[in-house]
């Protein structure tokens, strides 16, 4: 008879110990610090990507770009696959860009393992 006590003691402690999934985060906000909207930067300073990302459950990364708005072309970026609820991001591009040019600045919130992205970006000037 004491066996069974046991057995659905084992049983019992098993199923309570049994980790809870975390499906990642559903909600997810992008705060930026750097740069402001409508930003200029001259030539040869330093475009900022600063900011937070914060989420209801466990995102699974995130990554910072700096693209040229008008063709699309990648001026930077940095990918970060920590799983984490928060992030504090900080990068730095330098403007090496010989136009007066339009740039994205993108940041992508990895909000599960499926790969779904929450995005925010800011548009700056870079001059010559």
């Amino acid at each position: 008879m004491k066996w069974i006590y046991y057995v659905g003691l084992v049983v019992l402690t098993i199923s309570a110990c049994k980790k809870k999934e975390d499906k990642g985060a559903s909600k997810v906000q992008i705060t930026y610090t750097l740069p402001v909207l409508g930003d200029t930067v001259q030539s040869y300073n330093q475009v900022h990507a600063e900011g937070t990302i914060s989420g209801d459950g466990t995102m699974k990364g995130y990554n910072v770009f700096i693209l040229n708005t008008a063709t699309g072309v990648e001026l930077f970026s940095n990918k970060y696959d920590i799983e984490a609820s928060a992030y504090n991001f900080h990068e730095h591009w330098v403007n090496n860009l010989s136009d007066t040019t339009q740039v994205t600045v993108r940041v992508e919130a990895i909000k599960d393992v499926d790969g779904n992205k929450f995005t925010k970006e800011m548009k700056v000037i870079c001059l010559p």
